[in-house]
């Protein structure tokens, strides 16, 4: 009987998810991982998480991502590192949240990330492969829309001008240049972006909606000995639009557009040249408002009043963090059409507030297992952004 075995380094494609550990990166991971709506008989995606610390390598191994270890500002030992894992990398997915406190700190660290692609992409244009990069920006790279019920209300859609707000700048801007990078001189540098701006997500440590379960948790407590009906204040609209989905189906959405442009051929509409130099919303089959949240969430932790919106802010049992408004204040409806049609995508797990229940209880386990992601967020959601 014929041999008709391989070797790893020869059958696989190789994916690279940069900050892996973070929130976003481990569901990437793992969406490579399962291979859902990858061709029967395809190849199967080998995923390689690079991270700072050895505590996140090791927690990257037990979930079956080969974890490698290094800083980006290191650039030519850690390119030299990646390129003696495999000399070709077929799809680079960015996945990292950097400090912003200092902004020529951050563009280092977008230039550093935008300098390892190019390295690495050259090797492997060298050898016959071109690499995708999945780079991942954010639905805020637009701004506000309107909300729910107001007669200019649209929503916004990859060709929605950008607004480069102070917060979210870097990865607003430095998202548009690698794309340029990527198309410039004819595409000479040997890779292909695809900028993907997903709404929040929620599920699992939660990220941002994690602020929300505090912000339950805590104004609970603060009125527990109160005799009259106990209400949720919230200072914000209720028709504050809250466009969210589950992290797998974000996740997802970038295995699908992987899926198109590694096995979509030259096919206009739904192969490499729909995907490449492209941006791609991902977002729920449809938006929520804070009046919907808001009541699950009172229903939840027991406010037998109910849920109350446009309080005053000195009003307020307990006072939110600087940047708390970002989750419940940020109006925004985002179109993902595009992603649908190209690629099939769609999102299949419950919205936040049809599943808060149990979304609740995955984030009170991640905070007693002591989760990274959780404490991250926490900070964020306080302003240290650091």
């Amino acid at each position: 009987m014929a041999d008709t075995s391989s070797t790893p380094e020869t059958c696989a494609i190789t994916v690279l998810v940069i900050g892996a550990s973070g929130y976003l990166g481990a569901g990437v991971c793992n969406a490579f991982l399962r291979g859902t709506g990858s061709p029967p008989g395809s190849r199967q995606f080998r995923v390689y998480g690079l991270v700072r610390r050895e505590s996140a390598a090791q927690a990257l191994a037990a979930a079956e991502v080969i974890p490698i270890i290094g800083s980006l500002s290191d650039r030519d030992a850690l390119r030299d590192n990646l390129l003696s894992h495999s000399p070709i990398w077929d799809v680079i997915v960015t996945c990292t949240e950097p400090s912003r406190a200092d902004p020529d700190a951050e563009d280092r660290h977008w230039e550093d990330i935008l300098t390892l692609v190019q390295g690495l992409a050259a090797s492997s244009v060298a050898r016959g492969s071109r690499t995708l990069v999945l780079w991942s920006s954010g639905c805020k790279d637009y701004g506000a829309t309107a909300l729910h019920g107001a007669s200019d209300l649209a929503p916004h859609t990859e060709d929605s001008p950008l607004q480069m707000h102070p917060i979210i700048r870097g990865r607003t801007e430095w998202a548009v240049r690698a794309t340029e990078a990527s198309t410039a001189d004819n595409g000479a540098a040997g890779f292909d972006v695809a900028i993907i701006r997903a709404t929040p997500m929620c599920g699992y440590s939660a990220s941002y909606y994690g602020g929300l379960f505090d912000y339950a948790a805590a104004s609970a407590a603060a009125v527990s000995s109160t005799k009259e009906p106990k209400v949720l204040k919230f200072s914000t609209d209720p028709n504050t639009i809250m466009h969210d989905l589950h992290l797998d189906d974000s996740a997802d959405g970038y295995l699908a557009l992987a899926n198109a442009a590694l096995f979509g051929g030259d096919d206009p509409e739904h192969g490499r040249p729909a995907v490449a130099g492209q941006a791609f919303n991902i977002s729920g089959r449809r938006y929520q408002t804070l009046r919907e949240v808001g009541t699950a969430l009172a229903k939840e932790y027991g406010f037998d009043g109910g849920a109350q919106f446009g309080v005053p802010v000195e009003e307020l049992p307990v006072k939110p963090g600087p940047t708390f408004s970002l989750v419940v204040g940020w109006s925004q409806w985002v179109g993902s059409e595009k992603i649908r049609k190209v690629t099939g995508w769609t999102d299949r797990r419950p919205l936040l507030a049809e599943n808060l229940h149990v979304y609740r209880l995955a984030y009170e386990a991640a905070v007693g297992a002591g989760h990274s992601n959780v404490d991250a967020v926490k900070k964020r959601l306080a302003g240290d952004w650091n």
